[in-house]
Parts: structure tokens; sequence; C-alpha cells
């Protein structure tokens, strides 16, 4: 039915965890050409859309049109916590019903999982113009959401065609943080944009330099927030963040 393989098994490991913290169970589709997922989160907040086209495995195989492969991401993630470095992943979709992981180092080490009928909601791809386009480094950008954290349940992005703002402010204070076009790896601006995202899903969502060491962020005002990591071989995993309505 479906057999994927990857020389590094922490790179599925990687993507689950990203993933966990938007939605505990899900549905990856298989198709000859990608393995794909999109699901959101059960407050409407957050969007996963993840593509690893077939030239992002070491191996793809697959004998039908379409594999659904419905399993819990939280159950998965805590039975995989304790697999190191230097092994191989191998994935069988069985005939039935099991989904097979066979990790391949020290040892021979397989795992199975039954396959669930999860029912979710079908999810249109979307189409949404930016007016603002910044590269980041994962790691920098995380660490500023983390300072800025204890002022506010939520944060200011302000845009301009020559920086970047992030601007938290409550009863407990104010704090800023200011990059210019130098502390960023590219920003493009068609129009200056202001949005407020919850601090709690920021924290969630970015920093994943496991994933990649840059992150892009695209947004206009009162818009929701897009943010893509680049993964090998074109493969994206990109989040979609609904904006706060009140801003003040």
């Amino acid at each position: 039915m479906l057999r994927i393989e990857l020389d590094d098994a922490k790179v599925w490991l990687q993507i689950l965890e990203a993933i966990k913290d938007v939605v505990e169970e899900t549905i990856f589709i298989a198709t000859p050409n990608e393995l794909t997922l999109r699901a959101m989160d059960s407050a409407k907040v957050a969007m996963v859309d993840l593509r690893l086209p077939s030239m992002f495995f070491a191996n793809y195989q697959i004998d039908q049109e379409e594999v659904k492969i419905g399993f819990s991401i939280v159950d998965m993630v805590k039975t995989l916590k304790g697999i190191k470095k230097g092994y191989r992943l191998t994935i069988d979709v069985t005939e039935n019903n099991l989904l097979k992981l066979t990790f391949s180092g020290k040892g021979t080490h397989i795992f199975e999982f039954p396959l669930l009928d999860i029912t979710t909601e079908t999810l249109p791809t979307l189409k949404l113009k930016f007016d603002t386009r910044i590269k980041i480094e994962t790691s920098l950008l995380y660490d500023t959401i983390k300072n800025l954290e204890k002022f506010s349940d939520y944060l200011i992005f302000k845009a301009y065609p020559e920086k970047f703002v992030i601007h938290a402010r409550s009863e407990k204070g104010r704090a800023n943080s200011e990059f210019t076009k130098d502390d960023l790896i590219a920003i493009e601006v068609e129009k200056e944009s202001i949005t407020g995202y919850s601090t709690e899903y920021l924290l969630n969502i970015l920093g994943r330099d496991e994933l990649s060491e840059v992150t892009i962020l695209e947004f206009s005002t009162k818009n929701p927030l897009k943010v893509t990591y680049p993964l090998a071989n074109e493969g994206e995993f990109i989040y979609y963040l609904a904006p706060r309505t009140e801003i003040e």
C-alpha cells in the first residue's frame, strides 16, 4: 500500500512534535507525488499545512492514488521520544490497517499503531494576499517572543519598509523589540501592516529551529499570520494563525 523511508528518523519525530501543539490526532494524505497534512485546532485559531514531496524521502512507494493515514500524534510522539540519532526509519501502511514504523540502527525496533477512522473537516487551500514578508532567524524570533510574553497575552506585529517591530503592553508594563533590515535576513513591505496575535499560540508555533534555521513571516493588517519553515527537497511546514480582534 505505502512505504516511505527517511535516512534520519529524528526528522519524523520533529515534524510530529511541531504538529501536536495544534492537533492531537489527524489524517495524513499520501498520493504518488507527496505526503500532505492540513488540520486546524479545535478553537479554529491555528492551522497546520504540511507538504512533503516524494523527493523529501529516501524512498517513497505507493500503489494507490491515495492512502489516508489516521493516527494519534500525541501517542506516537510519546512512544518515539526515546529514539536517538543514527536510526533510519521505514513507515509502512499495511493491508491489515496498521501503521508500522521500523527503526534500523543499533538493532531493529518495530512499533505498530492501528489506523484510526478520524472524521476531519476538509479544509481548502488558503488564498491570502500579504503586504509583508519577513525572513528572520528562527531562534532570534522565538527568543524575542519569549522575552515579551510576560507583558501581554497577545503581541502586536508592526511592519514598515525599513523595520519590523513586535510590541507588548498591559497593566504589567510595556516592551518593544525592533529589527532593522540589517537584523533580518530579508524584509519586503508593500504596505505598512499592524496586527495582533496570541502570545500562547506564537510560542507554540515559533522557534522550530529543528525544522529550519530560518522562519518566514507573512501578514497584513488584521489578517492571519503565515509562518513557513522551508524543509529539505522542497518540503514546507506552514502554520496559519488567526489575528486577535482587539488591538489597542
